[in-house]
This record gives C-alpha cells, sequence and structure tokens, in this order.
C-alpha cells in the first residue's frame, strides 16, 4: 500500500514518516536547513508483512505543485493536523486535492497532542470531525499521536496495517504508463526514474516510450516499493533503471508508455467541480493551472454549462500550452493564475477538441451520455454509446483510453458493432441509417430519372448525419448488396440502367456543324440554329453524358467519329517520329488554334506527349 501525506507546512508529516519508518524524507541540504519539505520525499517499511510506502509532500503553499505531483491513485491519504493549530489553509486545500483526484481511502492523524491540554484535544477533535463530514475521510480514524514523544504511534501503526489487509490489487485493463517525478544518474548504473505506475504494468527488459525523446527506452532493471522486482503493476511506487537517454533529458512530468499507445492532446473537455471556497465566479476563457499526474501546463478553461456553483459538477473546456499524455478517465487539477488557489479538479470525459460549437446542443448531450461511462471507467460500454451515435475511429478511441490492441479487442462486441476498414458502428445504428440513405436515394431516382444517382457531399446535404458514418454505411452498403456506385455516386440497388434522354430533333440539327472537318464552336452554332446558348449548353450537356459528342474545350465538341480521324492522323505522322502542330495542322485542315487544343485533348487523355514543341504518341486513342 502507498501512502500519501497530506497536510498544512510544519504540522509534522515528515515526523511522523521518520517516526514510523526511521528515514528522514528530507534528502535536499535545502530541506534540512530550514526545516521545510520542498520536494517529495519517499520511505518504505514493513507492518506485519504488508510492504507499505509514504510520499511526503510539502505543506507551504509555495509548493503546491509538488504536493499534486506526489498523489496518484490507488493511494491511501494520511491527513496530518497539528493539535496547537488545528485546521489551517494547506489542510483544507490539501484535502480538496486529495477528495479532486479521486482517492477514497485514508487515515488522519491529530500531531502534537504533547503541546495542548485535554479540553482543547477535544476541540479539535470535534472541528476537525465535523470538517471531515463532506468528504472520502468522513469515516476515517482520528488517530491522537505526538511524533515527538511517542504517544499513539502504535494505533497509528495498526490502523494502516489493517487499511493495507483491506486494500484490493485489481488487474489493470489499461496499457501502462508512468508519470516521472524523479530523475537521477548513479554511477554504474545509469538513468534512473521514478514514479507511480498509472496504468498496467512493465517488466524487466521491456520496451517503452518516453514522452522526453519520443522514443523508445529498455527496462534494464526495477525496483517496485522499495523492492528489487521483475514486475511493477498499477499502483506501485518504483524505479527504472533505463537505457538509452541521458537523464539530462529527462524531467518531472514526462511519460513511460507503451509505445503502442502513446498519444498526446492539448485539448479535453472534464466533468468539473467547483472547489469549496473558491471565492469568485468563473469566467470563460480564463488563464488557469493544469495539473495531470505529474505534469503541470499553462492552460484556459470555457464552460459549456451555466455558471458553476459549489457542490455540483458542470462540463468544461480545458486547452493547455503544451500537449498532455491524457487519456479517458484520468483526473485533473485546476488552479487559478491569479490568486495561486485551487478552482477544482475533474475527470477527462473527451480528449479531442470540438468539431463543431462547443455548446451544440448536440455535442452537449453526448458528453454527458459519456460521463457514465468513464465515471465507471467502462471502456467498452462507451464505446458501444459512441458507435450508437456516429461511426467511430477505431484506433482513435484505443490511444483515448490508453487500451494495447489485445485489450481494445476484449472490448469490443462484435455482436452489435459492425466494422468497415478502421471504423465501427453499432449494428442498430447501421440498420438506421441504411434506411434513411435508400429512402433519400429512391426519392433522388423517382425525382431524376435521367440520373444515376447522388455523390456522399450530396447525400450528406440532404441528411442530417455526419459524413463519416454516411460513407461507412455507404460502403458497408455496397459490399453487400445495398447500394451500388459508379463514377463516384450512389444509387439504391433497385436502380436499373439509367437511358438517358435528350432532345433528338436538335441533335439532329447540331451533328452536321460538329461531325464536320472543323467543327463550329457552340457560340456559332447558338447563333446558326438560332437556339439560346444556356439552353444549349444544357442540351448538350445531356448528349455528353449520351456519349454522343466529346468536349474538348469549354466551348468546343467534336463527333467521336472526327476524332478517331484525328487521332490516325497523329499516328501516320509518329511514325516518322515526333511532330509539330504546323505538321499536324497540315494534314487534318483545321486552323492552328483547333489543331492546339485537339492535340491538348490528346494529351490529357494521355494518347500523346507533349515535349517542347513536338509530340509523341504514347498510347491508345480511346474517345
Amino acid at each position: 500500500m502507498i501512502v500519501t501525506l497530506a497536510g498544512h507546512v510544519d504540522h509534522g508529516k515528515t515526523a511522523i514518516v521518520k517516526a514510523l519508518t526511521g528515514i528522514d524524507t528530507d534528502r535536499l541540504a535545502e530541506e534540512q536547513a530550514r526545516g521545510l519539505t520542498i520536494d517529495l520525499g519517499f520511505a518504505y517499511t514493513d507492518f506485519d508483512d504488508h510492504r507499505i510506502g509514504f510520499v511526503d509532500v510539502p505543506g507551504h503553499h509555495s509548493f503546491i505543485q509538488n504536493m499534486i505531483a506526489g498523489v496518484a491513485r490507488m493511494q491511501h491519504a494520511l491527513l496530518t493536523v497539528a493539535a496547537d493549530d488545528g485546521i489551517m489553509p494547506q489542510t483544507e486545500e490539501h484535502l480538496q486535492i486529495l477528495q479532486l483526484l479521486g482517492l477514497e481511502s485514508g487515515t488522519v492523524v491529530l500531531n502534537k497532542v504533547d503541546n495542548v491540554d485535554e479540553y482543547q484535544l477535544q476541540t479539535v477533535n470535534a472541528q476537525l470531525r465535523d470538517f471531515l463530514k463532506p468528504t472520502f475521510l468522513s469515516d476515517a480514524p482520528i488517530i491522537n499521536t505526538s511524533a515527538k514523544t511517542g504517544v499513539g504511534l502504535s494505533t497509528l501503526r495498526d490502523s494502516l496495517t489493517n487499511s493495507a489487509s483491506l486494500t484490493e490489487r485489481h488487474p489493470s485493463s489499461r496499457a501502462f504508463r508512468l508519470p516521472v517525478d524523479r530523475v537521477f544518474s548513479r554511477q554504474g548504473l545509469g538513468t534512473i526514474v521514478t514514479g507511480t505506475v498509472y496504468d498496467g504494468e512493465v517488466k524487466v527488459g521491456d520496451d517503452v516510450h518516453l514522452s522526453a525523446v519520443e522514443n523508445s527506452v529498455r527496462v534494464r532493471r526495477l525496483i517496485a516499493n522499495g523492492l528489487p522486482s521483475q514486475i511493477a503493476q498499477t499502483g506501485d511506487r518504483c524505479g527504472l533503471q533505463i537505457a538509452g537517454v541521458n537523464a539530462t533529458e529527462i524531467s518531472r512530468g514526462d511519460w513511460l508508455r507503451d509505445p503502442d499507445t502513446a498519444a498526446t492532446s492539448d485539448a479535453m473537455t472534464l466533468e468539473f467541480e467547483l472547489a469549496v471556497g473558491f471565492p469568485r465566479e468563473i469566467k470563460n476563457w480564463c488563464h488557469v493551472h493544469v495539473y495531470h499526474g505529474t505534469a503541470h501546463r499553462l492552460g484556459k478553461l470555457f464552460l459549456l454549462e451555466a455558471p458553476l456553483v459549489h457542490g455540483t459538477k458542470g462540463l468544461v473546456d480545458v486547452s493547455v500550452d503544451t500537449p498532455l499524455h491524457i487519456a479517458m478517465g484520468d483526473r485533473v487539477i485546476i488552479r487559478d493564475q491569479g490568486l495561486d488557489r485551487t478552482i477544482g479538479g475533474g475527470i477527462v470525459i473527451a480528449t479531442t477538441a470540438p468539431f463543431t460549437r462547443r455548446r451544440f446542443p448536440t455535442r452537449l448531450q453526448q458528453l454527458k451520455e459519456l460521463t457514465k461511462s468513464v465515471s465507471l471507467a467502462e471502456p467498452r460500454l462507451a464505446l458501444l454509446e459512441a458507435c450508437r451515435l456516429k461511426s467511430v475511429k477505431g484506433e482513435e478511441f484505443r490511444k483515448q483510453w490508453n487500451l494495447s490492441q489485445v485489450q481494445f479487442n476484449s472490448v469490443v462486441d462484435w455482436n452489435t458493432i459492425q466494422q468497415v476498414n478502421n471504423r465501427l458502428l453499432a449494428k442498430s445504428k447501421l440498420d438506421t441509417t441504411r434506411k434513411q440513405l435508400t429512402l433519400v436515394l429512391d426519392e433522388y431516382h423517382a425525382a431524376n430519372p435521367n440520373q444515376f444517382g447522388l455523390s456522399l457531399s450530396q447525400i450528406v446535404q440532404r441528411i442530417s448525419l455526419d459524413e463519416e458514418t454516411v460513407r461507412f454505411t455507404l460502403t458497408h452498403g455496397r459490399n453487400t448488396g445495398f447500394f451500388q456506385v459508379q463514377r463516384g455516386q450512389y444509387a439504391s440497388a433497385r436502380r436499373t440502367e439509367v437511358t438517358l434522354s435528350y432532345n433528338k430533333d436538335l441533335y439532329a440539327r447540331i451533328l452536321p456543324l460538329i461531325d464536320t472537318q472543323q467543327p463550329y464552336p457552340i457560340g456559332d452554332i447558338a447563333r446558326e440554329l438560332r437556339v439560346p446558348l444556356r439552353s444549349l449548353e444544357t442540351e448538350l450537356k445531356r448528349m455528353l453524358k449520351a456519349k454522343l459528342f466529346v468536349q474538348v474545350t469549354d466551348k468546343r465538341y467534336f463527333s467521336a467519329n472526327r476524332l478517331r480521324e484525328l487521332a490516325d492522323i497523329a499516328l501516320a505522322l509518329n511514325k516518322s517520329g515526333p511532330f509539330t502542330v504546323k505538321q499536324f495542322r497540315d494534314k487534318c485542315g483545321m486552323g492552328r488554334m483547333i489543331c492546339i487544343d485537339v492535340l491538348e485533348h490528346f494529351d490529357k487523355v494521355r494518347f500523346t506527349h507533349r515535349e517542347l514543341d513536338t509530340r509523341r504518341v504514347v498510347g491508345n486513342y480511346r474517345p
């Protein structure tokens, strides 16, 4: 069991650890000189075959960031209060932080009882019990002690031993993660990092991703809870000797991770709880300090709902100046930059920036539905809920939840979820969407009998669904016979061959003007036939779809027969080598500009290839 201490400065946290373990956790010279804990300290001992580790944190408000770095999930809190001082500002803030970080068990130490009389001791005990009522320590034992005289230490030891015996270790269903809180080098050993295993497990010989260098390093040696070990698991305090990097390249706030899940984000959404006693209203885009694991970032906070009230929870968006290694369900502490006070904390329920307006009702509803599965740490439920709303990119979801590929595969319920390429969609949503798309296409076919179908973008415009879900359904429907596709246009499977209609009388009048040695441009055709140019262009488009003509430029059309004749001329010229525009013009009897238009068309369809002022035939011509 790992015990994290908390409490106001000079209330005896370090003295309590030393009295229990014999170890002075103030390792820095400045700490020993000032009698003040500045950074994290660590000590280990055994109580009745139970291995217990202590994380000593600074109590002074100036070092609150170091205190936050020392707290991790699955730890047991040891809140220390001096009997002669009682409840002080950092007592309150430390307890708030422990609560916001999700700790669930703890013990309260009323230290320095040798400095007060019986009446004051009873008064402080009563005040402390009232203070603890709304917190996770409401039923925690309060043990009167004196680190100086030894009074109550045996009772404290027994209480911690009992808590250790009740602590259950559950196998982690997530990939390995460890936030680095210390780094140093030792002669003969090299680089050593320490931290508390956040998720998963790590073994000697594993290759792990180090965020500081964005590369893998090898675990050579491992110390778990102060003892040599081959493996460290979720909740263990451990030191890792790693190869492939210098200690100077690493700092507190870096992460060791499973290489298969390494991902970062500079935006997140939290189910946020306002700290009791925060003195002012939070405004959108207020500047804040963001604490996650052992990392500290500067950021901004945006309220997604009504102003927060103490004791309630709400949704907030947070952006940070440098990406964090966040995952769904992680705990984050937010502190005010101006007041240097804790605003509150929350659970990560989204790790990406919004694709729509932040307060878009559909987005808010989806976020609220996510909070239940995230708070329960149920990725299976979260995936199913997400897939019922829209198609989900499996790889993105896997990394957001910090799941290895094997863990992710065990999360997917293939009885209720369908996969297409790298995306997932609930089968119920797929059926509903397919019916909607079929209805849209059938209505279009009825109104447009001469058109084959609609493009993806045209379908999206006609239906209130996101593009990826529509694409998923169309692709699956094409593979299973519900839809058909031609040249990027989708149609219902019931769609028969389209017979394109056109104005046959107009075609008979246009043909002599196009199927000639030098075809007329469409402006001359309109004047010759006394047809409005716009109407002529509309009819020519229909004739193009019926493959009656070939469009060479915006204003000039050719018959397929005439283009084949010109292609034969090019082939004949090519027998003598590359040919020029002049040679082509002399053989075909057309003007120079029209010849250039035809030759550029040949280049476009890869029948010819231009090299400076000449061309050569490189393929077969198919009008």
